[in-house]
């Protein structure tokens, strides 16, 4: 596992049983979710049979997005993915990390 996954998943670790808000930018799209972080776990993409599954920290827990008119609306599933793949961590401090992925910018922060 890559030393940047291996920082950020011990991180997300650290945080289990808090209250998390990610931003995922991906081009011009901004989505924004609160998440209550139960585990964390990594899923190596050698690992699974479905080619079209990359290499990724799996969020369980529950949480919400907002929609268009900025309402809460419940994820439809209890895990959150961050395909890492082209990880790289910008910031790590206690109560926020930044990162890029090949898919997209995030922004994760503990809810005080």
């Amino acid at each position: 596992m890559d030393q940047n996954v291996q920082n950020l998943l011990d991180w997300l670790a650290a945080q289990a049983g808090a209250t998390i808000v990610i931003k995922k930018q991906e081009m011009n799209d901004l989505d924004t979710v609160h998440f209550s972080l139960e585990t964390v776990a990594y899923r190596n993409a050698d690992d699974v049979i479905d080619d079209y599954l990359d290499s990724a920290l799996i969020l369980r827990g529950t949480g919400n997005t907002l929609n268009r008119d900025g309402e809460p609306v419940p994820l439809p599933q209890q895990n959150y993915e961050i395909a890492v793949s082209g990880l790289r961590l910008d910031t790590v401090e206690d109560s926020q990390v930044e990162l890029r992925t090949d898919r997209g910018k995030y922004s994760i922060s503990l809810v005080e």
